[in-house]
C-alpha cells in the first residue's frame, strides 16, 4: 500500500490525505474569489461589535458586579472578584460573549466561501445565513471559552504556587529591583508553566478546527461538533498548527510593517505642515482616515483568510457527503440581483467626503487641545529621583521642587506606630530582612534606608507620620496612602487622630488601593477627601464614595477623564517621569501628575505655557507618531 509519509496505510486517511493536499493549493484561489465580499461581511460585523458589543459587555459586568454585592471594583477587588464563583461566570460570559460575535463574523465568511454564485456583487445573505446559526454558534463559543478556562485553570494555579511558594518571603518590590536568584527561578518555572499550558491549548485548538463548520454546515450540535472535530482533525493536527502558526506570522508580520510605514510617513507629514494651522488640520484628519482604513483592512484581511482556511480544512478533513455533493451555491443563496458597483463619479464624491470628514476632524482635534493648563503636581514618595524615597529628605526636596503635593505610604509598627514606609521589609531599601509590623520604632532608628540610594543619604531613617505632617504644614498637601499587610490593628483611626492634631484636615487627601479603607475614612471623617489608587475599574464610579481616582497613567483616556469628572471625581495619574508623558497627560485634562521629578514637571508645564496649539498638537502626537519633542534643563 502506498504511503503519504503522515497518514498511515488507511485508504480513507489517504483519501483524506490528497484532499488536504488539494485544498492547500486552493486556499489562495478560493481567497482571491471571494475576498470583496468577505470584506463587506466584515464590515458589517465591525459596525454591529462597535454598536452592540462594547455597550452589551459594559452592561453585562456591571450586572455581574452589582450582583456580588459591590458598587465598583478596582484592581486587587477586581482579581478577588475573578477568583470567585460569580467573577468566574462573569468571566465565562463576556469572554464568551466576546468570542460569540468573533464565531458569527467568521460563520457569515465562511459561507461566503461556501457559496459558488458566480456574480462578484455584494450581498446580505452571508449575513442571514449566520444570523440563523447565531444561536448554536455562540453556544459553540461558549463551551470553548469554557473548556479552555478549564484547562488552563492548573497552569494559573500553578503559576500562583510559584509565587507564593518563591515570591512570598519579602516584599515584591525587593524582587522586582534587585532580581535575587529565586526571582529567575520563579520567572523559569512560570514560564515552563505558560509553555506547556499554551502547548495543551494549542492541540486543543487544533482538535477544534473544523468545530464551526460543523454546526454551520451540518447542523451538528455544539457539544457534539466539539468532539467529531477531535475525531475528523486525528492525524492532521501537526499541519492544522502549520497553517495556523503560519497565518498568525503572516497577519502580525504585515500589520508590524504596515503600522511601522504609517508612523513613519504621519511623522514626516506633520513636520512639514507643522507652520500652517490649516494644513496641520487637514495633515492629522487625512493621517486618522489613512490609519483608520489601513487597520481595518488588515483587521479584515486576518479574518477573512482564516475563514477561507477554516472551511477549507473543513472541506478537505471530512464535509458530509451530503454538503459536498452541493454546487456550493444553493445551501447558502441563489442568485441576486447586481447590487453596488463603484463608478468614477462615486469614487470622487467618496474622495470629497473623506477630505471633509479630515479637515472637519483635524479643526476638531485642534479645537479641543485645552490652552491653560490646570494640573496639579504630586511628588511621588517625595522628590524620589533625587532622595531616597519615602524619607524628610525627599519631602524636603519636594517642597524645592515646587511640588503642590507630597505622595507618601504609611503603615504600623509592632509597637503602634505609624510611620511613613511603602514595603513590607527592608530587603530593597537596607538589605535588612525585617518585616514593618515585627519592628518597633526603636528598632527603625538603626536602619540606615539613604545609603542604597547615595552615600550622602546615609543618616536617613524612617521617618514618623507625625515628623511628615510637622514638615509639610503650611508648605505643600499631602496624599497619605494607607498600606494594607494584613497586620494593621488601628491604621485609619491613628492617621486620623495625627492630621487633627497638627491642624492639616483641609490639606489631605487619604488614599487607598482597597475600597473599603476610604469607606471607612468616609464613615469616621465624612467631610475629609479620600482617593482611591487603581489601574483598572469595573462598575458605576458614581457610586464610589471617594473624591479622586488615582489612575495607572497606562489605562488613561479622555473618555474615561470625561466619565470621571461628569461623576463628580478628580483623576490623578500616575507614575509619570518623562516630558512627552508628563505634556501628554495634562492635555487630556488630569487634575494631577503623580511623579518622581516634580521639578521636571514643573520645567514641562512651564514651557507648555509659552506653546501654540500646533506646537501642543505635535506633542499630542509624539507617542503615535515617534516624536520626541526637546525641553530645557531643569
Amino acid at each position: 500500500m502506498r504511503k503519504t509519509g503522515l497518514l498511515d496505510d488507511d485508504p480513507i486517511q489517504f483519501c483524506e490525505g490528497k484532499k488536504m493536499s488539494e485544498s492547500q493549493r486552493a486556499l489562495l484561489p478560493e481567497f482571491k474569489r471571494c475576498w470583496k465580499k468577505q470584506f463587506f461581511t466584515g464590515i458589517c460585523y465591525q459596525a454591529l461589535a462597535f454598536v452592540l458589543l462594547t455597550p452589551l459587555i459594559t452592561v453585562l459586568i456591571r450586572l455581574f458586579v452589582a450582583l456580588s454585592g459591590k458598587t465598583m471594583l478596582a484592581d486587587q477587588d477586581i482579581l478577588l472578584f475573578l477568583l470567585t464563583p460569580m467573577g468566574l461566570v462573569c468571566l465565562v460570559s463576556v469572554g464568551g460573549l466576546w468570542l460569540g460575535l468573533v464565531a458569527l463574523q467568521l460563520a457569515a465568511m465562511m459561507a461566503v466561501t461556501a457559496d459558488r454564485t458566480p456574480q462578484s456583487h455584494l450581498s446580505f445573505d452571508a449575513i442571514r445565513f449566520a444570523a440563523q446559526k447565531s444561536v448554536p454558534t455562540i453556544q459553540l463559543a461558549a463551551r470553548i471559552s469554557f473548556w479552555t478556562a478549564i484547562f488552563a485553570a492548573p497552569f494559573l494555579a500553578g503559576i500562583a504556587v510559584t509565587y507564593f511558594t518563591l515570591l512570598n518571603e519579602f516584599d515584591i518590590n525587593f524582587y522586582l529591583t534587585e532580581k535575587p536568584p529565586e526571582f529567575f527561578l520563579a520567572l523559569g518555572v512560570a514560564a515552563i508553566i505558560l509553555i506547556a499550558m499554551t502547548g495543551v491549548l494549542i492541540r486543543l485548538f487544533a482538535g477544534w478546527a473544523i468545530s464551526l463548520p460543523l454546526v454551520l454546515f451540518e447542523n451538528i450540535r455544539p457539544r457534539q461538533a466539539l468532539r467529531l472535530s477531535q475525531t475528523r482533525t486525528y492525524g492532521f493536527r501537526k499541519k492544522i498548527l502549520l497553517y495556523f502558526i503560519s497565518w498568525l506570522l503572516a497577519t502580525s508580520m504585515l500589520s508590524a510593517a504596515t503600522t511601522s510605514a504609517l508612523v513613519w510617513a504621519g511623522h514626516f507629514a506633520i513636520v512639514q505642515t507643522k507652520h500652517s494651522l490649516e494644513l496641520l488640520a487637514l495633515t492629522i484628519g487625512v493621517a486618522l482616515i489613512v490609519w483608520t482604513a489601513t487597520n481595518l483592512a488588515i483587521s479584515l484581511l486576518s479574518t477573512s483568510s482564516l475563514a477561507t482556511l477554516g472551511f477549507e480544512l473543513y472541506r478537505s478533513m471530512g464535509a458530509s457527503r451530503d454538503f459536498q455533493s452541493q454546487p456550493f451555491n444553493s445551501a447558502i443563496s441563489p442568485p441576486q440581483k447586481p447590487g453596488f458597483h463603484f463608478t468614477p463619479l462615486r469614487i470622487l464624491g467618496l474622495c470629497l467626503s473623506s477630505v471633509t470628514v479630515a479637515t472637519l476632524i483635524g479643526f476638531f482635534v485642534i479645537n479641543n487641545i485645552p490652552l491653560e493648563d490646570k494640573v496639579e503636581v504630586v511628588g511621588h514618595r517625595g522628590s524620589s529621583a533625587s532622595a531616597p524615597e519615602n524619607t524628610l529628605a525627599s519631602v524636603r526636596q519636594a517642597i524645592s521642587d515646587g511640588a503642590d503635593w507630597v505622595e507618601i505610604d504609611v503603615q504600623e509598627t509592632a509597637d503602634g506606630e505609624v510611620v511613613v514606609f511603602h514595603d513590607s521589609d527592608f530587603m530593597k531599601t537596607a538589605g535588612v530582612n525585617l518585616k514593618i509590623w515585627n519592628a518597633t520604632l526603636e528598632d527603625l532608628k538603626n536602619i540606615d534606608i539613604g545609603s542604597s540610594f547615595a552615600p550622602e543619604f546615609k543618616q536617613e531613617r524612617v521617618p514618623t507620620l507625625d515628623q511628615v505632617l510637622a514638615e509639610c504644614k503650611g508648605k505643600i498637601g499631602l496624599y497619605i496612602e494607607l498600606k494594607y499587610y494584613n497586620h494593621d490593628i488601628q491604621l485609619e483611626k491613628k492617621v486620623v487622630e495625627l492630621i487633627e492634631q497638627h491642624g492639616m484636615a483641609q490639606d489631605i487627601i487619604i488614599i487607598s488601593l482597597k475600597v473599603a479603607a476610604i469607606e471607612k475614612i468616609k464613615d469616621i471623617r465624612p467631610d475629609w477627601k479620600t482617593g482611591l489608587l487603581m489601574s483598572v475599574s469595573a462598575g458605576d464610579m458614581k457610586n464610589l464614595n471617594a473624591d479622586l481616582l488615582a489612575v495607572n497613567a497606562a489605562f488613561v483616556s479622555r473618555s474615561f477623564i470625561r466619565s470621571a469628572h461628569s461623576a463628580g471625581k478628580q483623576v490623578s495619574v500616575w507614575t509619570v517621569n518623562d516630558p512627552i508623558g508628563i505634556s501628554n497627560m495634562t492635555s487630556r485634562g488630569v487634575d494631577s501628575i503623580i511623579t518622581d521629578k516634580p521639578a521636571l514637571a514643573r520645567e514641562v508645564l512651564k514651557q507648555r505655557a509659552e506653546l501654540n496649539a500646533p506646537q501642543r498638537l505635535i506633542l499630542e502626537l509624539a507617542w503615535g507618531l515617534g516624536l520626541t519633542p526637546e525641553f530645557g534643563d531643569q
